[in-house]
């Protein structure tokens, strides 16, 4: 019996994950978590995007974890000196970030120089071993997403009655020297805004949301909209209710079989809406990371686990917002008005 592509895609992002789960869970290095996480971004694609992409991304994100140590370590007590580096570096990431460089790349370089730092407040000596285990558990992930792009694979010869498989997208044209550099700008600002408030506040404990706000400022010219209002919001929703629901069904049956299970059940609903299409797939794909975000970030023993779990979902949909609202306020400013002259000289 031929296997449908969408249930083939569907059954193999669910195994997946759920086998980075299993494992990383079950061995439980630091931040493990992550992996999962990292899976699932891999994994969604059509195709293994191939070790030598896989290579670059890792290398790329090795010398964005160095800068976070560095700056950990030499800069964080100089503020005068510590944020025109962040700017300059996310400059850097955003303005380079083009079609032709690695998928997600940005987002990865972004996590390494925003996440480390803020992780550090945590003790001294904390950020070379959070900067190691982010790229254990970036391996990890790029190792599954081959391992299950390997094991099931896209038919090459389209079978009767499935849509023909995907065509390379168009080359998408260059965005002219001055707008790259515009919205460059823009994400740098929003982005280096909010490294400004969580550093001189020191609220480690909201490093998500940070890290969320430095993610989302990458694209202004798609976030900047209330329709993205709307789509992050119910992205937040849907990963927030299935993961609120994990959680007390955890919280009652605390066993990792349970886990593992409810894992495979979680990834399979939420790889269905995501393969189904329509018009809320997206928003199940975001909801799925925003539930594996607060699953692997709250499966601790610990006695404020719930309220450190609701906490995390009110980070998840404040950063939306602030992001979002803050790019529209920052691309009002920024973005060049065309002045013409009035009707009345206009023939």
């Amino acid at each position: 019996m031929n296997l449908s592509l969408q249930n083939l895609r569907t059954g193999r992002l669910a195994l997946g994950v759920t086998t980075a789960v299993m494992i990383s869970y079950g061995v439980g290095w630091p931040l493990s978590f992550f992996a999962p996480i990292f899976t699932v971004m891999f994994l969604a694609q059509p195709v293994w995007l191939g070790w030598n992409s896989a290579a670059k991304i890792l290398i790329l994100l090795g010398i964005s974890l160095l800068a976070g140590v560095f700056i950990s370590e030499f800069l964080l007590n100089y503020p005068l000196l510590c944020v025109p580096v962040y700017g300059l570096l996310f400059f850097l990431i955003y303005y380079n970030d083009t079609p032709s460089s690695p998928p997600m790349v940005s987002l990865f370089m972004t996590l390494g120089i925003a996440m480390i730092p803020i992780l550090s407040f945590a003790g001294e000596g904390v950020a070379p071993l959070v900067a190691l285990f982010l790229m254990v558990n970036m391996a990890a992930g790029m190792f599954f997403a081959w391992f299950f792009h390997s094991l099931l694979p896209e038919p090459i010869i389209q079978q009767p009655g499935q849509a023909a498989p995907a065509k390379s997208p168009p080359e998408v044209p260059a965005v002219p020297e001055k707008e790259r550099i515009r919205l460059a700008m823009v994400s740098t600002i929003v982005a280096s805004s909010a490294v400004i408030i969580f550093f001189s506040l020191n609220l480690v404990q909201y490093a998500l949301a940070m890290f969320l706000i430095c993610v989302m400022a990458g694209t202004p010219n798609q976030n900047a909209s209330l329709q993205v209002v709307k789509a992050n919001s119910l992205a937040t929703l849907i990963g927030g209710i299935a993961a609120i629901i994990a959680f007390n069904l955890l919280v009652a049956v605390p066993t990792y079989l349970f886990l593992i299970c409810l894992t495979l059940c979680f990834s399979i609903f939420f790889s269905g809406k995501i393969y189904a299409g329509g018009p809320y797939a997206a928003a199940y794909g975001s909801g799925f990371t925003t539930f594996l975000i607060l699953l692997g970030s709250s499966t601790g023993a610990d006695k404020t686990a719930a309220a450190d779990f609701y906490l995390r979902i009110a980070q998840i949909l404040l950063a939306g917002l602030f992001t979002i609202y803050a790019l529209m306020i920052v691309e009002r400013l920024l973005r060049p008005r065309s002045w013409r002259l009035p009707t009345i000289f206009s023939r």
